[in-house]
């Protein structure tokens, strides 16, 4: 996943979360800019639905919380389920989506060893 671009980055988000369509804001205006557009064309069901089984496949694990607490600290917080919606923000996603992806692959293998975690800890900060 490599995105150099807020509309990029949005379409990845739509494609992770399986956006639905005929799910997005009816609110959509004809005389809004392309950009606008863009940001509005989304399906707050699935996001919320696929945040939901993150959260609950990882919210054990405790790279994951570690990774969790680094970035709800970003907005001042402890709560991890804010770290986690920092987390597919468009600074952090690309390298959050990693750390999913060898996760579900290979749970033992995603450690603070892993590239991909070692990655996103850098980013955090």
């Amino acid at each position: 996943m490599n995105y150099t671009n807020n509309t990029e980055y949005r379409q990845y988000i739509r494609i992770f979360f399986n956006m639905e369509k005929n799910n997005y804001s009816q609110n959509i205006q004809s005389n809004w800019d392309e950009e606008t557009i863009d940001e509005m064309s989304y399906d707050e069901f699935a996001i919320s639905k696929g945040l939901d089984d993150i959260y609950e496949k990882t919210k054990d694990n405790r790279f994951f919380q570690i990774i969790y607490q680094n970035a709800a600290a970003k907005m001042i917080s402890t709560n991890y389920e804010i770290g986690l919606s920092i987390c597919i923000s468009y600074d952090y996603f690309k390298y959050f989506a990693s750390c999913l992806e060898l996760f579900e692959k290979n749970p033992n293998g995603f450690n603070e060893k892993s590239q991909e975690y070692q990655s996103i800890i850098k980013k955090i900060g």
